[in-house]
């Protein structure tokens, strides 16, 4: 017996291990709209904090850059007072 995976099917694995799971291991057919609709819904809620996590953790990597080259210039017109 051979297993024939198609490129669709790897691309719904990569894109969702769980959806996958249980389409092809489960055997079970996705019929309910409404249910997909509030994944779907989840999932974008999701993305959207991920990315706005992603931001502010940006604006702290920026803070920092920001804080040392202060220190740095404060440091060397201390230096150059001396």
């Amino acid at each position: 017996m051979s297993i024939i995976i198609g490129a669709s099917e790897v691309a719904e694995y990569v894109y969702c291990k769980r959806a996958w799971w249980l389409r092809r291991v489960q055997k079970m057919s996705i019929t309910d709209s409404y249910k997909l609709q509030d994944g779907a819904l989840v999932h974008f809620r999701h993305n959207k904090r991920v990315k706005h996590a992603l931001g502010v953790q940006y604006c702290g990597y920026l803070l920092v850059v920001i804080g040392v080259i202060t220190a740095i210039v404060l440091f060397l017109d201390t230096v150059d007072r001396i």
